[in-house]
């Protein structure tokens, strides 16, 4: 067993769960504005310099591919784009640590189904751990779900004055977010011509993904473009960019994006090592650390406080829920 990868799979579980808490230090910005600045920093920018530093011969990396495996990661670079909005939105109308929870529980159990529907040779082991983990995945998405409802209901009665989040809409939202963001392991999953030929021209075996990581963020990052460029139109909310706190907002954001960096970095490094089945066992692993952190800087910054003990016992189940579902769905992953 190879325990520095799941040491580097553990670290971007923590770099993940806490990448959107600087987001909550911003002022005078609309959603538009901070998510547009991340996501150039996080998904073009550092992925760019990272791969120009860290990979040999990049531009020959990318022009003897095969193009299959350069043209599938930028596809489901788009989608996961997509996914990305949805997770923000989701972020501002539930919280942190909700949003992190519904989300990566969907994209769990879908990023775990698509590879078996896929695949020819379904061993009788493998499908039932596969559909058990899947099902108690969507249980803990449930559970969460539940407390979640049940914390805003507690609010709304005794917060008078309080503006309530829109909570159906925010659960939708990170549904479709849950649906779109297992594209990016997709992306990882069907582009590892791209990571391969980075070794054969010299790169490390942590180094090689970055190449890869660039095609998929790249592509993201126009769909996030395309959106926040036209509620910065439409809004108006560009002129933003000139009130104070413009410079704090900026270290906020930087922030994220570094956190976001490290996350690709070590997910890519600890996943590649693992093998054939990293993409699987790595993604379950790297979801289920993200969940608890990121609950953990939600209650930290006190996006439960006031909501009562029911909604606390339910939202502790749920996560002790995907964390067990997760587990199962590794474990399956290794019958395979």
């Amino acid at each position: 067993m190879d325990y520095a990868a799941f040491v580097l799979i553990i670290a971007a579980g923590l770099t993940q769960g806490s990448f959107i808490a600087p987001m909550k230090l911003v002022r005078n910005w609309e959603w538009e504005n901070t998510w547009l600045v991340f996501c150039f920093l996080g998904f073009i920018v550092f992925p760019a310099v990272v791969a120009l530093v860290t990979v040999p011969q990049i531009g020959l990396v990318f022009l003897s591919s095969p193009r299959r495996d350069l043209l599938l990661p930028a596809l489901f670079g788009l989608g996961w784009g997509c996914g990305s909005i949805c997770f923000g939105l989701g972020f501002r109308e539930l919280g942190m640590g909700l949003a992190y929870a519904l989300v990566s529980g969907l994209s769990g159990a879908l990023g775990a189904l698509i590879p078996w529907l896929s695949s020819p040779r379904k061993p009788l082991v493998y499908s039932i751990l596969l559909w058990t983990g899947v099902l108690v995945m969507i249980a803990g998405v449930a559970v969460c779900s539940l407390a979640g409802h049940e914390r805003d209901k507690k609010r709304a009665s005794e917060m008078s004055g309080v503006k309530p989040r829109n909570f159906p809409l925010g659960l939708a939202i990170c549904v479709l977010g849950g649906v779109l963001s297992c594209f990016m392991n997709l992306g990882f999953a069907f582009g590892a011509g791209v990571t391969q030929r980075a070794r054969e021209l010299g790169a490390s075996v942590a180094n090689a993904p970055n190449p890869l990581w660039l095609i998929v963020m790249s592509s993201g990052f126009v769909s996030i473009a395309a959106y926040c460029g036209y509620l910065l139109a439409s809004k108006r909310t560009w002129r933003n960019y000139g009130r104070p706190r413009g410079v704090g907002n900026l270290g906020s954001v930087l922030a994220m994006a570094l956190l976001w960096e490290a996350t690709l970095v070590a997910y890519g490094a600890g996943a590649t090592r693992i093998g054939r089945v990293g993409p699987s066992v790595g993604w379950a692993a790297l979801l289920s650390i993200t969940v608890v952190a990121s609950n953990l800087w939600g209650a930290a910054t006190g996006e439960w406080r006031g909501a009562g003990r029911k909604a606390g016992r339910l939202m502790l189940s749920g996560i002790a829920t995907l964390v067990l579902a997760v587990a199962i769905v590794g474990f399956a992953t290794l019958k395979a």
